[in-house]
């Protein structure tokens, strides 16, 4: 496989709503390079970036995939990412290791909630964009109602270079606006289009649009700007070189025209690409941490190696391959690397250059290259490979907490180990879930990023590791604790069945401590009434019955317990004896210390269009919510509240209904707090009632 210098390397992400054409689009572009024989169908499960059952099962795209192609002696790298909501960790990972962003906007719906989450991800990498209007064949269609719609929202930095001939079924061809240049397509599908003369019913729209476009490439510099001030237009060279700096500042975002199941237009967006999108090369220098400082180190291809891993795939049969970007040096094949997030060390073996599920074998990947690594020790997403000796890396992708939970137990006895194992092995692929036992509810928590999201998860817990699950709704984690002190509690235990006895008798002082300061024990005891071997057995009594909790079985916090006094017995007296002293005592005084209920408090930042703030405050404050602020960004409001998890456990459903699917929001642990006198005598009596079922 050919190695690539940086400069002519194009590495492009796609992302948008689900189901705007993404996988299709990168069909489109890979047959008219012939780089694949036949285009692709998503619909009839042809795509070869589709590489997964479920993929072609719900004809969406769920895992990150790689492609390529070569245009004009150009690499392009092109990365197809999933547009549904609950999917979105592998665009925030996928945005990190690109230089340009290809945002697909419906030809009739225009911009819905996945284009306005995706471009706060590419603001956070302060990407360059393009937009791509896919679908101009479909019934329907208003090309200039969208490009206003982009416009209103992202500003007049939208800039259409390529416009559509006719709409709807009618639509055959575009109009490169830099060249002036019609292109007519055939239903052949092969993507070359054929140079024809403007439409006349056009000529007028394409002269209002391209003066609007030399405009917009003005304004991005002040020489240029002079220049068509002075001649009143620009040449063809300074509005190509022109929208290449306004596109590499971020002050001009080109919109493009395509069809992408009809393969049209996809080879002026590959000059596109080829002549706007930044190389590796603009990324001069790069910031790496060791996990507590950080510092930036110079990128090139003579530069010691650091390479990303920012996606993992599980193949049966194959083993796990990792999906890296060079940002500095090169991967070779033999290479000593170090991975010093794990500090282990890594030698790659085969290397390869991805299209899909198709595995190129290459000797090495260059500077500025995105390529794949297969079986390597222990090396995963968000893992570094660097030079040997080295011990930064570059930051881990922060993915977003996952936002629904259920409890799962295996259908048959003895799988446990076996789900352990599936869930980890699928972790790996993806890392915005989570999967832990909770011994304070007794119940193993799977975590996600929606309802979706979790039952993709379990399907291929089922097809690929055999294992399948019971699911119900997970418990909360309450914990207890005491509100007054109580001073100088008594118990003794004795017990005499023949021979050697049991006996201890203590004393202990009681009280609260502040929230989030957990359990201190502290022996007060002066002198000897009892044995100094025996008072840690007081402590371990109490630290046992912590963990049980006493009203309503939930582990106990935030209090101090004072051992004051005691007697022992020369022969009766012995370890078990005051533990079991220490658990009775502790008893005794938690239920005279005025015990309460504590709930778990999530922070809650809900961000919706402004007009449906009124509803999602009302609906948060009917959930003892708590807002505590609200912050305008642009056409949204974030809302800060702080909210009992108890209420949340299906505001993902909610959320998305009140706001038509256009809000979304996160959330993080911040505290825990008392639960209301009447909701405690509630947990309390289910408690109960659970605990004699399980009993019966």
């Amino acid at each position: 496989m050919k190695v690539y210098d940086a400069k002519s390397i194009r590495n492009v992400c796609l992302v948008s709503h689900g189901g705007v054409g993404k996988t299709s689009l990168m069909e489109a572009m890979s047959h008219t390079a012939k780089a694949t024989h036949k285009l692709g169908k998503v619909d009839n499960g042809t795509s070869i970036f589709d590489t997964r059952p479920d993929e072609k099962e719900r004809k969406m795209t769920i895992s990150a995939v790689l492609g390529f192609c070569e245009w004009k002696d150009t690499k392009i790298n092109m990365i197809d990412t999933p547009g549904f909501l609950d999917l979105q960790g592998d665009a925030k990972a996928a945005l990190r290791v690109v230089e340009t962003a290809l945002v697909l906007i419906d030809a009739v719906d225009g911009i819905q909630v996945g284009t306005e989450i995706m471009s706060r991800f590419i603001e956070d990498n302060n990407l360059p964009r393009f937009f791509v209007i896919n679908g101009l064949d479909r019934e329907n269609v208003d090309f200039n109602k969208i490009v206003n719609q982009l416009k209103e929202n992202f500003g007049t930095s939208v800039a259409p270079l390529s416009i559509p001939i006719g709409s709807g079924p009618e639509f055959k061809g575009v109009v490169n606006l830099i060249t002036r240049q019609a292109y007519e397509y055939t239903s052949e599908g092969n993507g070359a289009g054929k140079k024809i003369d403007i439409p006349a019913d056009m000529s007028e729209k394409v002269d209002k649009m391209r003066s609007a476009l030399m405009e917009s490439i003005a304004e991005s510099d002040e020489s240029l700007m002079n220049s068509y001030f002075e001649k009143g237009e620009l040449s063809d060279d300074e509005m190509k070189q022109g929208l290449a700096k306004g596109v590499a500042n971020n002050f001009i975002y080109p919109l493009l025209s395509v069809c992408a199941t009809g393969n049209m237009g996809a080879d002026v967006l590959l000059d596109t690409i080829v002549n706007l999108s930044p190389s590796p090369e603009v990324r001069k220098e790069i910031e790496l941490t060791d996990g507590q400082e950080t510092s930036k180190t110079n990128c090139g291809p003579s530069e010691p190696t650091v390479a990303f891993v920012f996606k993992t795939i599980s193949e049966e049969h194959v083993g796990e391959l990792n999906i890296f970007r060079v940002f500095s040096g090169k991967a070779a094949t033999g290479q000593d690397l170090a991975n010093p997030r794990r500090g282990g060390a890594e030698r790659p073996g085969a290397l390869y250059i991805m299209k899909g599920k198709e595995k190129i074998e290459a000797s090495e990947i260059g500077f500025g290259d995105i390529g794949g690594v297969l079986k390597l020790k222990d090396t995963h997403t968000n893992d570094t490979l660097v030079a040997k000796g080295s011990t930064m890396y570059y930051p881990p992708t922060e993915f977003p907490e996952p936002l629904v939970s259920i409890a799962i137990s295996p259908k048959s006895k003895g799988d446990e180990e076996k789900i352990g194992v599936g869930l980890n092995k699928l972790q790996e692929e993806d890392a915005t879930f989570t999967y832990e036992f909770h011994p304070d509810i007794h119940q193993s928590i799977l975590s996600g990023m929606g309802d979706v999201h979790i039952q993709i998860i379990l399907e291929n817990l089922q097809r690929r590791f055999k294992v399948s699950v019971d699911r119900e709704q997970p418990k909360i984690s309450y914990r207890e604790t005491i509100t007054k002190p109580v001073k100088y509690v008594e118990y003794t235990h004795k017990k005499q069945t023949g021979g050697a006895g049991q006996y201890a008798r203590v004393f202990i002082d009681l009280e609260p401590m502040e929230r989030g300061a957990g359990y201190e024990f502290e022996d007060k005891i002066v002198g000897g009434v009892i044995d100094q071997p025996l008072r840690p057995s007081v402590d371990k009594g109490v630290r046992s019955k912590i963990v049980e909790g006493i009203i309503a079985g939930y582990p106990i916090v935030d209090i101090k317990v004072a051992l004051v006094d005691g007697k022992t017995h020369p022969v009766d007296s012995k370890d078990i004896a005051f533990q079991i002293a220490g658990r009775e005592v502790f008893k005794k005084a938690f239920e005279m210390a005025s015990p309460i209920l504590l709930e778990p408090i999530v922070d809650l930042e809900v961000t919706v269009p402004d007009d449906y703030t009124g509803d999602i405050m009302g609906d948060l404050s009917s959930r003892r919510g708590k807002i505590s602020g609200m912050e305008p960004k642009g056409k949204y409001q974030t809302i800060h509240a702080k909210v009992p998890v108890s209420e949340i456990a299906t505001y993902s459903q909610t959320m998305r209904s009140l706001t038509q699917g256009r809000g979304f929001y996160s959330k993080t642990f911040s505290h825990y707090e008392p639960v209301p006198p009447d909701l405690t005598k509630k947990i309390v009596e289910k408690t109960k009632q659970e605990a004699e079922q399980e009993s019966a």
